[in-house]
């Protein structure tokens, strides 16, 4: 096979690439490609305006192809002309003045094609190598450029579209929590947030905003206890009892970011008005701020540049449907045989309800938040244990079948 390119196998690749309709039968005009193996592709592209002959209706199918020659066929098959930036400045002396100077000239602007230290070489033979290269180049710069058309850049997290990827890096989200919260069970989950974004097409600077806006930072008693940082089913009426359990809080951010992408992002979605955080505010929360507060821990994290979006990319939707209803209200407790105890190995502090922190215990009306956390047990006292919670939590007496509260098992001899 000849290295260079000859005119009918350059029709036959543009052809090809763009995806234009063959047809069999269809001759083109010119009178020395009637009968030729490529004449229905001669006949497609002459009809698309990518190719003209030679004059006095000759198109040479078997003649080489120049630099010159290819530049053309590019830029008038991708339509190049007006994506290019124009510069008046003599960029090679040999395509001074050369018929091809415009075409080449914009294939350099682009950056699809460079020189030499001899010059751009408009007159010399393109190879099969060299050709394959130039359309590969101008075919992916093409599909970028219409890939950037698709997005709409925003001017704030606000109306900034929650299905494109985000800016941020799992170390980045850690680093904001641990600064505000160093005691925040949230530390070191960045990077469920950044693979919510990559399965399930949401934002992952949102979903950490979200998470900690909805949960305290995590720390509140159903984010803590249950591992839902959304609230999810947490009903007015008792929301303790009726919020779903989450085996860990990736599962939790998974399943929000497919409920929120389905429900809310999605066109076809029952809550859809539109894919920002001011969409999403009209059916998702009764607060009109919602968005704005979103929005401003977002910021907080990592203010809001408009060159980090400006060629941002939407997410693809996974089809799969987590069932948020399929989950389980019920904290999956391990069941200790009656009259089982176990011994203190550290000072340990114990509790009415399995959760350290100061904020409201919906699990327990009856507790208030200040008198929740009850003293301290003293190492090498025995005491009758009855479950586990999934935190490492154990449920305790001091006497058999006595009042119940609840310590850490790690100070225990367990």
């Amino acid at each position: 096979l000849d290295r260079f390119l000859d005119r009918a196998s350059a029709t036959k690749i543009m052809t090809k690439v763009l995806g234009i309709k063959i047809e069999s039968n269809a001759k083109p005009s010119f009178t020395d490609s009637q009968n030729h193996w490529a004449t229905p592709y001669i006949a497609a592209a002459e009809k698309a305006g990518i190719v003209k002959g030679e004059g006095n209706g000759i198109f040479n199918p078997s003649g080489k192809v120049t630099r010159a020659a290819m530049a053309t066929m590019l830029v008038n098959a991708y339509k190049l002309q007006s994506t290019a930036n124009h510069n008046e400045q003599v960029r090679f002396e040999d395509l001074k003045g050369h018929w091809g100077e415009k075409h080449a000239n914009i294939l350099i602007d682009l950056k699809i094609s460079n020189g030499t230290e001899n010059g751009w070489q408009p007159n010399r033979f393109i190879t099969r190598a060299e050709a394959a290269q130039l359309t590969a180049k101008t075919d992916m710069l093409q599909q970028n450029l219409n890939d950037e058309k698709e997005i709409t850049t925003a001017t704030s997290y606000e109306d900034l579209n929650l299905t494109v990827a985000s800016k941020i890096t799992a170390q980045e989200i850690d680093s904001f929590i641990a600064k505000y919260h160093s005691d925040s069970p949230l530390v070191g989950h960045g990077q469920d947030f950044i693979n919510a974004q990559n399965q399930y097409g949401v934002s992952a600077h949102y979903l950490a905003a979200h998470a900690i806006l909805e949960s305290g930072y995590g720390k509140s008693e159903i984010a803590y206890q249950k591992h839902n940082l959304f609230g999810l089913r947490a009903y007015d009426g008792d929301p303790f009892k009726y919020a779903k359990y989450l085996p860990s809080y990736g599962d939790s951010i998974a399943y929000n970011a497919n409920y929120v992408r389905e429900r809310y992002l999605e066109e076809s979605g029952m809550y859809y008005n539109g894919s920002t955080l001011t969409g999403m505010n009209v059916k998702y929360a009764s607060d009109k701020g919602w968005a704005k507060k979103i929005a401003g821990i977002m910021e907080r994290i990592k203010p809001f540049r408009v060159e980090d979006y400006t060629y941002a990319k939407k997410l693809p939707k996974n089809p799969e449907t987590l069932d948020v209803d399929a989950l389980s209200n019920e904290i999956p407790y391990k069941m200790y045989a009656d009259g089982s105890s176990s011994n203190v190995v550290s000072s340990a502090t114990y509790y009415q309800v399995p959760y350290p922190f100061n904020l409201k215990i919906k699990s327990r009306p009856d507790v208030a938040v200040e008198e929740n956390k009850v003293g301290t047990v003293t190492p090498g006292t025995t005491i009758f244990i009855y479950r586990e919670d999934p935190n490492g939590w154990v449920e305790f007496s001091f006497e058999a079948n006595g009042e119940k509260y609840w310590t850490l098992k790690n100070k225990l001899s367990m």
